[in-house]
């Protein structure tokens, strides 16, 4: 956590998305090597007593015996990761004031749900889990890329100083300076939460109906239970950005003085945001923020990509 923390925003983006690729190399790695992928109807018993498995040649260096022990190993393994994951990252997350640890430990409860699919070992599930991984790296990167947004831009000055936004509270007040960028964070923040008609909503549905149909009832009904619970610290942060600042009783003339000061603080922002902000970076926010909004019309891209590569994997 105090990596996620004391890291520049920038290279936490890093961090937070290349996990995400390392579940698809670990996934593609349990597949070649000892067939978790599809469980055991992809093995088979050979004359000579060792597994060989459909469609590809004999592997001598497995037995059948020791092949399914490790694969319900390997099951219960992520089963137990997958249930500590998302009680640990909910709970410790409702503590946090800072910015990026409060999104460490998000990380740590989505985590939960993609090991669950993992775990679950479906054609459906496995579905489930891609589209989880691709929906969760989409909006974990347009979050961070919307805090470094408004970081340039509450903390511009005539020379050009970077300082990264650390607390929530410094979100404190922004929808009435920057009403959309903050309404883009919101969005981003429902989704994460699973709020319907978001793609966040839905990657959690597909998973938890892959374990409801697999009968792990229990386990997802702690994930729907910490799903409720971690959208407090969602709110939270939503609840800071649309309170407005303290404002003192001041005498007439001082009043006037600071309404015309804060105007022309506004006007150098404005100029300042223009000129460090730049058109790719407006443009990837946008596309993402209305990814994630619009998902729901026109889901046949990613849902037929994910379906295929499933698929792909379970017959190969």
């Amino acid at each position: 956590m105090d990596v996620y923390d004391d890291t520049p925003t920038i290279v936490t983006i890093w961090l937070t998305i290349m996990p995400k690729i390392a579940i698809l190399i670990l996934l593609l790695e349990l597949h070649t090597q000892i067939g978790f992928i599809g469980g055991l109807n992809s093995l088979t018993i050979s004359t000579n007593g060792y597994v060989e498995f459909l469609n590809s040649s004999l592997r001598p260096s497995l037995n059948i015996i020791g092949t399914e022990s490790s694969i319900y190993l390997l099951k219960n393994l992520l089963l137990i990761s997958s249930l500590l994951s998302l009680i640990i990252g909910t709970v410790v997350g409702l503590a946090q004031t800072k910015i990026k640890r409060l999104l460490a430990y998000s990380t740590i409860s989505h985590i939960g749900f993609i090991l669950l699919a993992l775990a679950i070992n479906t054609e459906q599930s496995i579905d489930s889990l891609l589209f989880y991984i691709i929906q969760y790296s989409i909006t974990n990167l347009n979050i961070f890329l919307i805090i470094i947004a408004l970081s340039y831009i509450m903390n511009n000055s005539y020379i050009y100083i970077y300082k990264d936004i650390k607390f929530i509270s410094e979100f404190k007040g922004q929808f009435f300076l920057n009403p959309i960028l903050s309404l883009s964070l919101v969005i981003c923040l429902f989704s994460m939460a699973g709020i319907p008609p978001l793609i966040g909503f839905f990657s959690k549905q597909f998973v938890l109906y892959s374990a409801i149909q697999s009968g792990y009832n229990f386990i997802s009904i702690v994930a729907i239970l910490v799903s409720v619970v971690s959208a407090s610290y969602y709110l939270k942060i939503i609840k800071v950005l649309y309170t407005d600042t303290d404002s003192k009783v001041l005498p007439p003339q001082a009043e006037l003085s600071t309404v015309h000061f804060l105007r022309k603080t506004s006007v150098t922002t404005t100029l300042n945001t223009e000129i460090l902000l730049t058109n790719f970076h407006s443009f990837l926010i946008s596309t993402l923020t209305l990814s994630i909004l619009l998902f729901i019309l026109k889901p046949s891209l990613i849902l037929n990509s994910t379906q295929l590569l499933s698929l792909s994997l379970f017959n190969f």
